[in-house]
């Protein structure tokens, strides 16, 4: 009775021994900007409550993850970083300028491929637009990086794959543009 079963299920279609879960599959280029939209879209959805946003923004000036902007030029992926500054209710993206970075805070970032990005970042990448990418690490070791690793779900939505930098794993998301507070240039 339960061969008979499993034969219906297989003929079916449902039962298939050595096929990929559809997890197993990487995204597209398509796809990840299609996430990548619908997590702004999500953050900056009117129907927030404004109580929910202002909570979202604290958690972010309480426990800023690493935010990266990535970019292609002439035909190498660059960065810069960026970090919160301010006080009270005033706070700024700024970027942080590297000794090695041009007067934009850009620099090469020759080495990215080493970090082993799944899914790679390359294609979501596309020249002449920048994507943020959000960070923390997968496995906390404290409390503010716990803290972090909850600022990523809550403000920058949910992880859309992972790297390794210096024998640990991170977690990612990449993002159009940066949440809750204007950019300093």
């Amino acid at each position: 009775m339960l061969f008979a079963g499993c034969l219906t299920l297989a003929s079916a279609g449902c039962f298939h021994f050595g096929a990929k879960p559809i997890s197993a599959n990487q995204p597209t280029q398509q796809q990840l900007q299609a996430y990548a939209d619908q997590q702004t879209a999500l953050r900056t959805d009117a129907s927030l409550p404004k109580d929910d946003l202002q909570e979202h923004c604290d958690q972010l000036v309480a426990a800023t993850p690493g935010v990266e902007e990535l970019r292609i030029n002439q035909g190498a992926i660059e960065s810069r970083q960026w970090t919160l500054l301010g006080n009270g209710s005033d706070h700024r993206w700024v970027f942080v300028r590297a000794p090695d970075s041009s007067s934009g805070g850009w620099a090469p970032k020759p080495g990215l491929d080493k970090l082993n990005f799944q899914p790679p970042l390359e294609p979501a990448l596309t020249p002449g637009s920048s994507h943020f990418l959000s960070y923390a690490p997968v496995q906390t070791d404290s409390l503010d990086e716990s803290q972090k690793s909850d600022t990523i779900r809550q403000v920058f939505g949910t992880a859309q794959g992972e790297f390794t930098w210096r024998g640990r794993a991170y977690s990612y998301t990449l993002t159009p543009e940066l949440p809750c507070f204007p950019q300093l240039q």
